[in-house]
């Protein structure tokens, strides 16, 4: 995939391509890379970790775009309605705001991608 993803309220994922030597040859290394919302990252003033969260913004460094979250495909994936799709991400998002607001430890596990662990100040992805 080309093109990141945006998820209102939580955040936006992206795979930045960077360039390593590996002796005297350049390697081209993917890298998953998880941009935490600012409604989110302001709760508890949260932390980047290992560089792989990042306040969210419109776009990841470069001006690369980013592609809505596709609540229409989310729904016949999950073969609900749209509405129902789009109040179960909305209210997963606003728990997960609620939990870090009174100060809990959060583990959001995204499926097939990954967990998002927020402890204290901190938070980082695992991919």
């Amino acid at each position: 995939l080309l093109q990141g993803v945006r998820i209102p309220t939580l955040g936006s994922f992206d795979v930045v391509h960077t360039e390593t030597r590996v002796g005297n040859k350049p390697v081209i290394l993917q890298r998953p890379v998880f941009h935490l919302a600012r409604n989110l990252g302001g709760v508890q003033n949260l932390e980047n970790k290992d560089a792989l969260l990042a306040l969210f913004s419109c776009c990841f460094p470069g001006g690369k775009q980013l592609e809505p979250l596709k609540y229409a495909r989310v729904a016949v994936e999950a073969s609900v309605s749209r509405r129902k799709a789009e109040g179960c991400i909305l209210g997963t998002t606003t728990l997960l705001y609620h939990c870090l607001e009174k100060g809990a430890s959060v583990a959001f596990v995204l499926r097939g991608v990954g967990v998002l662990l927020i402890e204290g100040s901190r938070a980082h992805m695992r991919f």
